[in-house]
């Protein structure tokens, strides 16, 4: 059974005895349970091998007395326990460790979450997506994936890996079992994130290349339709003038910041993503105008003109993203991040913002 499927927004985790703990799994028979599609590596180093798999099972957000973070798989920074897994890949005096979720804290941090603050990021072509090489939050050799639902994320736990076999582990991931994440692919993202249906805030993470801080207050959002923001919106929002490229994934209204956010899905591949985030003046979701560098280095960040008006552009890699714009536009403020693609370019991501519409 699907955890996600079922979730009580007022259900916490208060009882020690009913506490999950991750447990040893296949890859295949996570893919039954997770909110995202689950992936495994197909082409690992000759001396590698998947020792390891484990499946944290989604629980609704709290951490009973007595329970320690670590035995339930709990960040320390957040109470939430959404579902993810982990696998431990080892060699010849090496290990790897391969870890997998949704992410769904906020738009996802240029597309390199786990590699933030890397100032010599690789771009790795993945067939239909694009993975990097980096360093990751604990000075360690990584690398990163978005694809499919899946943030998928490996790090050097023991020994080295050349860049080339880190390359290679990206490309050759694959899902586990198609089948049993048909339900996944087919859900919307607010079907799926665990801070929507579970009415709790999420920690506060990087949100791109420009400063732009604080958690989602995804615990006070209500999914909306198409029909419902072109009819009633909370505030002016922007849209793709066709269907072409991006297909609508989800809107999210925030009544109590006048805001809402929109979630674009690449027609091409369900993996490439568009966020636009629209907000009123003096609302906590709206981005400061002129904005602040965020603290990740960027081959392009700069003041353009668009749109009739000042817009603030910026590129963690001008061929393969992501690319990122903030603005002030009929008293309503918007930022805008399409993840890494092969698809786009810093040029058609400009097009793109050129070509917003109010739906």
């Amino acid at each position: 059974m699907s955890e996600w499927r079922v979730a009580d927004p007022s259900a916490r985790l208060t009882d020690p005895d009913a506490v999950e703990v991750p447990r040893e799994t296949t890859f295949a028979d996570a893919a039954g349970h997770a909110n995202f599609v689950v992936h495994e590596p197909t082409a690992l180093p000759d001396d590698c091998a998947v020792e390891t798999v484990t499946y944290r099972p989604e629980q609704p957000p709290g951490r009973p007395e007595g329970v320690d973070a670590a035995d339930i798989g709990q960040t320390p920074w957040s109470d939430g326990n959404p579902s993810s897994v982990r696998a431990v890949v080892r060699g010849d005096g090496r290990a790897l460790r391969v870890k997998q979720f949704l992410y769904d804290w906020a738009p996802p941090a240029a597309g390199v979450a786990p590699l933030w603050r890397t100032p010599d990021l690789t771009p790795v072509d993945c067939d239909d997506v694009v993975g990097w090489l980096g360093t990751d939050y604990e000075d360690r050799r990584g690398a990163c994936l978005q694809r499919e639902r899946a943030q998928i994320e490996v790090s050097v736990t023991d020994g080295a890996f050349d860049d080339d076999e880190l390359a290679a582990v990206l490309r050759g991931v694959a899902p586990a079992d198609a089948a049993a994440s048909r339900g996944v692919r087919a859900a919307p993202f607010h079907a799926l994130n665990y801070w929507v249906r579970y009415g709790c805030r999420p920690p506060a993470v990087p949100h791109g290349l420009w400063d732009y801080s604080g958690p989602r207050p995804y615990d006070g959002s209500r999914p909306v339709s198409m029909a419902a923001l072109a009819r009633d919106p909370p505030v002016r929002p922007l849209v793709p003038a066709s269907d072409d490229a991006f297909l609508l994934d989800s809107a999210l209204a925030f009544p109590d910041a006048d805001a809402v956010e929109v979630v674009l899905r690449s027609r091409a591949n369900g993996s490439d993503h568009l966020w636009i985030t629209a907000a009123a003046e003096g609302s906590p979701l709206a981005p400061a105008i002129p904005p602040e560098p965020a603290d990740q280095s960027c081959e392009r960040r700069e003041r353009i003109d668009r749109r009739g008006t000042d817009v603030h552009y910026a590129a963690l890699d001008e061929e393969y993203g992501a690319w990122e714009a903030l603005w002030r536009e009929e008293g309503t403020r918007y930022a805008a991040w399409a993840g890494p693609s092969l698809a786009l370019d810093g040029a058609a991501f400009r097009d793109v913002i050129d070509g917003l519409v109010v739906p």
